[in-house]
C-alpha cells in the first residue's frame, strides 16, 4: 500500500501507472478478439485503453516546458557523448510532448488542425528521443564491459580455455555485472521495448496490438520500478 501511495503522489507515477494499465488493456482486448470473445467485453476494454490514453495526455499538458528546462540542465554534463545524447533526447522529448499537446487539443475540438499529421510528428520525435536514449545506454554498457574485461573472455582466449569453460560460472559473472548495474539494465530494457511502439505507429515495423501491449506493459513496469526504487534510475537522466 505504501508503494501505491508513493507512486500515486507523483504525477509521473500516475502517468506510468495509467500507462501500464493502458498497454495491458491493449494486450487483453487483442487476445480476446483473436479468441472471438464477447464483443461487448472487447469494446469495454478498448474504451478503457482510449480513456487512459486521453487521461495521460491531460497529465502531460505543459510538461514540454519541463523537458526544455531539463535539456538546459544536461547541457552542462562533462562527458561530451553523454551531453550530446542527453540533450538530443530531452529536446526531442520536448517536441514530442508539444506535438502530443496539439493532438489532444485538436481531438478535444479546441483546435482545428490535422490531428493525424500531428500524431505522426509526435511519434517521429518520440522515436528520435528513444534512439538517443539507447545510444546512451550502449555507451554505458561499453564502459561496463571495459571495466569488467578481466572476467570476460576475449575471442583470442576462447580456444585456449574452451576445455575449462563453465557455463554456470559465466552466467554468475553476467548476473553479478547486471546486479551491480541495475540502472543501466533497466533503462536499456525500457528503451528497447519502447523503440518498437513508434516504429510500428510509423509503419516501419508491423507488430500486433498484443505485442505492442506487452512491450508497453514491460516498459511501464520498468519505469515504475525506477520511481519506487530511485537507486535503479540511471543518472544523469
Amino acid at each position: 500500500m505504501d508503494i501505491l501511495v508513493k507512486v500515486n503522489n507523483e504525477s509521473n507515477g500516475r502517468d506510468k501507472l495509467a500507462r501500464l494499465v493502458q498497454y495491458t488493456s491493449r494486450l487483453v482486448w487483442h487476445q480476446l478478439e483473436r479468441r472471438n470473445a464477447n464483443k461487448y467485453s472487447i469494446d469495454r476494454i478498448k474504451n478503457l485503453e482510449s480513456n487512459l490514453g486521453s487521461f495521460r495526455k491531460i497529465l502531460r499538458l505543459g510538461r514540454c516546458i519541463d523537458a526544455c528546462y531539463a535539456a538546459l540542465n544536461v547541457m552542462h554534463t562533462e562527458d561530451p557523448f553523454l551531453r550530446f545524447t542527453l540533450t538530443s533526447s530531452k529536446l526531442a522529448h520536448a517536441l514530442y510532448l508539444y506535438a502530443d499537446h496539439i493532438v489532444w487539443l485538436s481531438r478535444s475540438g479546441f483546435l482545428k488542425t490535422d490531428s493525424d499529421n500531428w500524431n505522426t510528428t509526435a511519434n517521429k520525435f518520440w522515436l528520435l528521443s528513444i534512439v538517443a536514449n539507447l545510444a546512451r545506454d550502449f555507451y554505458e554498457i561499453l564502459h561496463i564491459l571495459e571495466s569488467n574485461k578481466s572476467v570476460l573472455l576475449k575471442p583470442s582466449e576462447i580456444s585456449g580455455t574452451i576445455k575449462h569453460f563453465s557455463l554456470t560460472d559465466s552466467a554468475k559473472h553476467v548476473c553479478t555485472i547486471m546486479n551491480c548495474h541495475k540502472d543501466v539494465f533497466i533503462d536499456t530494457l525500457k528503451n528497447s521495448c519502447d523503440l518498437f511502439i513508434p516504429l510500428t505507429a510509423l509503419g516501419f515495423t508491423k507488430l500486433s496490438p498484443s505485442t505492442i501491449g506487452a512491450l508497453g506493459a514491460v516498459s511501464s513496469a520498468a519505469a515504475l520500478l525506477t520511481i519506487v526504487k530511485p537507486i535503479t534510475k540511471l543518472v544523469p537522466a
